[in-house]
Order: structure tokens, then sequence, then C-alpha cells
């Protein structure tokens, strides 16, 4: 990613340290949190709003003009709408961003949960869990619709498995899980058959993703 020249009045730590420029681009309120949102996949104006439940419209569009600024994100015109995703600079905070959220979930919350997770932040989570799955992942692809109360994921189920927040058009199995569900097992608790409902499609398929999600590499938890 280009270096970017900094603008009148942007904060800066202006320290010679790698971690320090890492939080002049993405250290401000609310910017990991996009990242997250984009990181389950591209996304409308208004679909990010709804995945940042609290943060201003103002306020993201400043962040968004910024990170496009940067050369983290992308914005495309379609017609009245502008849709949002990653540049290769801003997928590559994606180990560093996995990484952060399981340090979270091994943290705790400080206050109780008041909004439930965007289709695209389970996404994100979903693709950090099964990338630590190692030899629980088949060497052959399966491609997974995940039904979460009517949002939709695609799952590339394989050695480098993808995770995104879209339908699929010719998956080999849709499988279900409900909200609460999803959210338990992200925070911890082990995924099951009942957990992970096969709805259709190959059922070896369905039986690839429990033993990845289950396998012990994995641990608990994600952002």
């Amino acid at each position: 990613m280009a270096i970017t020249r900094w603008q009148s009045g942007r904060k800066s730590y202006e320290q010679v340290c790698p971690m320090a420029t890492a939080l002049d681009f993405i250290g401000d309120r609310w910017t990991i949190l996009i990242l997250r949102e984009l990181l389950g996949g591209p996304a409308r104006f208004q679909e990010l709003r709804d995945g940042l439940p609290g943060i201003a419209t103002n306020l993201l569009t400043d962040r968004l003009r910024r990170m496009e600024t940067d050369g983290i994100v992308r914005r495309v015109d379609l017609g009245g709408s502008s849709l949002y995703s990653l540049t290769e600079g801003g997928a590559g905070t994606r180990t560093a961003i996995e990484e952060l959220g399981m340090w979270g979930a091994r943290m705790g919350r400080i206050g109780p949960a008041v909004h439930r997770r965007s289709i695209r932040a389970i996404a994100m989570a979903l693709q950090a869990v099964l990338a630590r799955a190692g030899a629980a992942l088949p060497r052959e692809v399966d491609i997974i619709e995940l039904d979460v109360d009517g949002e939709f994921a695609e799952i590339v189920l394989g050695t480098r498995p993808t995770v995104a927040a879209r339908t699929s058009t010719q998956p080999d199995a849709r499988v279900a899980v409900a909200t609460p569900n999803i959210s338990a097992f992200l925070l911890g608790q082990a995924a099951a058959d009942a957990t992970f409902n096969h709805v259709s499609g190959d059922e070896q398929a369905t039986h690839h993703l429990i033993a990845a999600l289950t396998a012990p590499a994995c641990g608990a938890g994600s952002s």
C-alpha cells in the first residue's frame, strides 16, 4: 500500500514504530469494526450502518472516506448507491483482526451484549475459526450455504477456507443455524448437529463443516 501524506489536522502518534503506524491508520474508534464488517464481505452504506449500531451517519461517512484515501477501502458506485469492499491492503489486516477478536473473546465482555452480530461479522468470525481447523479441513472443496435466520453466508470449505456474507448459487449443501446458536458457538459453545442443521444437498459436506468447527485447533470464541 502506498505511503500516505497526513491530512492537515489528522492525529498521529508520530513514532517510528510499525504498531504506532498501524494505529495511525486504523486506530480511530469504529475503524476496526468497519474492517470487521468488510472482512465478512462487501457491503452497501446502509448495510454497514445496520451492522454497526450506534455509529452516526456522518462519522461512518468520514471513516469510509479516510479509509478510501488511505487505500484500505474501495468504493464502487452502483447507480444511486455505493458498494464498499476492501483493497488488497485492507484485506491484509485479516490475521491481525482475527487474533484481536479471539483475544477479546478470552477477555470477556465489559458490559452486557445489546446488539446482535451482523451476517458479515458472523462470516468474518467463522472464517477465523475455520482457518485454525488444521488437519480437520477437507482436502476437497465443499461449498456450503449457511442460513442464519434468513441471512446467508457462503462457506468455501477446503484447505484454505473462506466465508463471505452472500447467497451461494450452486452450493453442495445448505445448512441452517439460529442466531442464538451461532452466537453461542462463536463465544465458545461446542458445535454439533443440533446447532448446525443439514437442510439439503450433500450430507457429507455438512459433516465436513461440523468436523472442521469441532477441531481442537479451532479454539473458542472469535470477534
